[in-house]
């Protein structure tokens, strides 16, 4: 394999682990500023709007990070069949 293509995949690893990061440290705030009279913990009532997003984008983030598994799940599939 080439060199460019490991630095590739090490930085595009380190990028996903800071897109978790981050979406974590956001919801942090969250939790510090969560009070029962808001409505049920973690319901979208008692979320403000930056929250929701937020905890829209962490799951658009798994999906997108189960499908690009199973792609290479799938990869390493095909490779493996055809020998």
């Amino acid at each position: 394999m080439k060199v460019s293509k490991i630095i590739t995949i090490v930085f595009l690893a380190i990028f996903d682990l800071f897109v978790f990061i981050f979406c974590g440290i956001f919801m942090m705030g969250y939790d510090d500023s969560y009070s029962e009279a808001q409505g049920e913990y973690f319901s979208f009532s008692s979320m403000k709007m930056e929250y929701k997003i937020v905890w829209g984008f962490y799951n658009f983030w798994i999906v997108l990070n189960a499908l690009f598994l199973l792609y290479i799940m799938y990869k390493i599939y095909r490779k493996l069949a055809l020998k």
